[in-house]
C-alpha cells in the first residue's frame, strides 16, 4: 500500500491507483506517447465575478410635495450613491440591470388587490387629495409619480434577484427607492409602498423554483412587512438586526422582539436581534454575525441571500444614531458572500445621511466586486450586545442545532 496513492478520475469515484501508472488527463482522455503517459495539464476554467447594479433616474421622481422642510427620504439618496460608485471606478466594472415596472400579478404574491389599486390611483389624485392620503397613513408622502417610482423600485429588485439566481451575474446591488421593508400586505408605511425584497423572494420561488431564501435586514428599523410576509413560511428565513428600545423605536411593534420566531412549521425562521438602545457599533454587529447570523445561515443553507440594505445604522445617520462604519458593512457583506455559492443581492432600504449611505454602499460594492474589506480592529462588543445575543440564542437554540442550547423550555 505504500506505493499506492488516492486519486479521482473524471466522472468516477476516488479509486486506488498505482503511482507508476497514474494517467494524466486532458478533458476525459489521457495523453499517451512513446510508450508512456505524458503530462499536459488542462487549463483550469476560472469563473469571473460579475456584479450587477440597478439604477433608474425615474425613481427620483417620487418626491415630497406636502411640506416645505426637507424630508429624510430624499430623491438624492440614490443619485448620491450612484455618483459615488462612478467616482470610485466601480460602475465601469459592473453590469447594468435595467429596472422595469413590477406587474400586478407579481405584487399580488405579497400584497392585496386593494393595495395595488391604492398605489396605482395616486397618479390621478390632485395635490390636495395627495396631501390627505399622506395624512391618513403612517409616515409616507405621495405625489403623482409615486406609483411609477414604486413599481420601478420593486421591479428592479426582482430583475436583479433573477439575474443572480440564474447566474447571469454573481451578485449585485439594487440602488432603488422608495424602500420596501415596512410595506405590509394591505398598507404602505414608513416611506414604503411595495415590499421590494418580499415580492422579489416570492417571484424567485414561483418563477425560478428557488427553494430556500435567506433575508438579512440590517436597516436600523425592523422590517415589519417582510417579517409578516414570511412568518409562516419554513423556506424563508427572515433575520433582522435593528434598534428596538423596548418597542419604542419605529415601527414600535412588539413583534420586533426576540421572542417572535415564526409560526407553525416555520418556528425559528424569524430571527430578531433587537438592540435595546442607540449607539451600537461595529463590534456589536460583527459579534451578532459571528454568534447568530452566520451559524444559522450556514445551517439553513440557502439558495440565495437577499439583504434589506438600509444604511441608517451607519455612523452619522440622524435617525438611527448608531455608529456602524463602512468597514463593518464591508465585513458583513464579505461574510454573506460565503453563502449560497456567492448568490447575494443587496437592495437599498433606508439611510438618511448622504455621505454615510454613499460610503457604506461603496464599501459593500467593493466587496461584491472582489476586494477585501478594510481592517476593523479588535472586536469588543458592548455589554448590552452580549446580553441581547444571549437572549436571542436562549430562544433560537430550540430550533437551530448550531446554537448552544443555553435554555430548554420543558413545556415544549
Amino acid at each position: 500500500m505504500e506505493d499506492m496513492e488516492i486519486d479521482g478520475t473524471e466522472a468516477q469515484p476516488y479509486v486506488l491507483i498505482e503511482t507508476g501508472n497514474l494517467p494524466i488527463t486532458v478533458g476525459n482522455r489521457p495523453i499517451y506517447t512513446n510508450g508512456r503517459y505524458i503530462s499536459k495539464p488542462a487549463p483550469i476554467p476560472l469563473k469571473s465575478t460579475k456584479t450587477g447594479v440597478v439604477y433608474d433616474r425615474r425613481m427620483r421622481y417620487h418626491a415630497n410635495i406636502h411640506e416645505e422642510e426637507h424630508h429624510p427620504e430624499d430623491p438624492s439618496r440614490i443619485s448620491s450613491i450612484q455618483t459615488t460608485f462612478k467616482a470610485a471606478g466601480c460602475l465601469e466594472k459592473m453590469v447594468l440591470i435595467n429596472a422595469r415596472e413590477v406587474t400586478k400579478d407579481e405584487v399580488r404574491l405579497v400584497h392585496t388587490d386593494e393595495h395595488w389599486d391604492f398605489v396605482a390611483k395616486t397618479s390621478a389624485l390632485s395635490e390636495a387629495q395627495l396631501g390627505k392620503v399622506a395624512d391618513d397613513y403612517n409616515s409616507i408622502y405621495v405625489n403623482k409619480e409615486t406609483a411609477l417610482s414604486a413599481r420601478l423600485s420593486c421591479g428592479g429588485v426582482i430583475e436583479l434577484c433573477k439575474a443572480v439566481a440564474r447566474g447571469d451575474v454573481t451578485n449585485g446591488f439594487a440602488n432603488v427607492r422608495p424602500p420596501g421593508h415596512h410595506a405590509e400586505i394591505n398598507e404602505p408605511m414608513g416611506f414604503c409602498f411595495f415590499n421590494n425584497v418580499a415580492v422579489a423572494a416570492q417571484c424567485l420561488k414561483r418563477d425560478l423554483k428557488i427553494e430556500k431564501v435567506f433575508i438579512l435586514d440590517w436597516d436600523i428599523h425592523h422590517g415589519n412587512g417582510t417579517q409578516k410576509a414570511f412568518y409562516n413560511d419554513p423556506n424563508v428565513v427572515y433575520c433582522s438586526i435593528h434598534r428596538y428600545d423596548n418597542a419604542n423605536f419605529y415601527p414600535g411593534d412588539p413583534q420586533a422582539g426576540h421572542t417572535y420566531v415564526g409560526g407553525g412549521q416555520a418556528k425559528g425562521k424569524t430571527i430578531n436581534i433587537p438592540w435595546p438602545r442607540p449607539g451600537m457599533r461595529d463590534s456589536d454587529y460583527i459579534y451578532a454575525f459571528n454568534k447568530v447570523v452566520m451559524p444559522i445561515a450556514y445551517e439553513f443553507d440557502p439558495d440565495i441571500v437577499i439583504v434589506s440594505a438600509g444604511f441608517d445604522a451607519a455612523e452619522g445617520d440622524p435617525i438611527g444614531e448608531n455608529h456602524v462604519t463602512p468597514s463593518a458593512f464591508g465585513h458583513m457583506t464579505h461574510m454573506l458572500k460565503s453563502l449560497a455559492a456567492g448568490k447575494l443581492v443587496l437592495a437599498l432600504e433606508g439611510g438618511y445621511n448622504l455621505d454615510s449611505i454613499s460610503n457604506s454602499a461603496l464599501a459593500c460594492v467593493k466587496v461584491l466586486l472582489g476586494e477585501h474589506p478594510a481592517k476593523l480592529g479588535p472586536i469588543k462588543p458592548s455589554q448590552e450586545c452580549v446580553e441581547t445575543i444571549y437572549q436571542v440564542i436562549r430562544v433560537q437554540s430550540r430550533y437551530w442545532s448550531c446554537l448552544k442550547p443555553v435554555y430548554i423550555d420543558s413545556t415544549e
